[in-house]
């Protein structure tokens, strides 16, 4: 279904001399990505809006995001199982924040702060058997992943501190963390696939 509404939008593009006829087949997939990303953000944003946690919604994603873009890590092999892993992930945060008290919400939210930046500090970032990285790379996205993690964990301890609503600790914590989780399976999976190319 993505891949269909790509070609149409490729096609409208190329019959009004946007792109080329040539170059298709690249703009087929950035269409369908990009198709894809907007259909898991306004998923999660409006299971946010009819929850009513709308702002962490919006909180969880943006962070999510930005820390994937730069770490790297598993990549689903459908648009399908993406859409089930992000909407998935997203609904597992908000019923863990429902069911746990608030104080041990910021302990939680603590040991998965703690947690990711250890695995992203060391392991990130990690390529796909379809984006591997070169040295360069690698050496950029990893200063890259320090920073944005050190930063996300940094924004914790203040919420933490400020005694501001565990939840929007809870929240940010809980984006690393499934992005951390992300980068471990991508990490196991990616041997995987070098050995199957070899």
């Amino acid at each position: 279904m993505l891949a269909s509404q790509a070609k149409r939008i490729s096609s409208f593009c190329i019959s009004n001399g946007v792109i080329s006829e040539q170059d298709r087949e690249k703009y087929d997939y950035c269409y369908e990505i990009l198709l894809s990303s907007v259909l898991n953000i306004f998923s999660v944003v409006l299971i946010g809006l009819v929850t009513g946690f709308l702002a962490q919604a919006v909180c969880f994603m943006l962070v999510f995001a930005l820390l994937k873009n730069t770490v790297g890590g598993y990549h689903a092999d459908s648009h399908l199982a993406c859409f089930a892993g992000t909407v998935g992930t997203f609904l597992l945060y908000r019923l863990i924040a429902a069911l746990i008290s608030a104080s041990v919400l910021s302990a939680v939210a603590a040991v998965f702060a703690i947690f990711s930046g250890i695995t992203v500090f060391l392991l990130a970032p990690v390529g796909t058997e379809n984006k591997p990285l070169s040295r360069r790379q690698k050496s950029q996205l990893k200063e890259d992943s320090r920073l944005l993690i050190l930063f996300f964990c940094m924004v914790v301890l203040f919420l933490l501190l400020q005694d501001i609503s565990p939840q929007w600790a809870f929240s940010v914590s809980s984006a690393i963390a499934a992005v951390s989780a992300s980068l471990i399976v991508g990490l196991i999976k990616l041997p995987k696939a070098e050995t199957s190319n070899s």
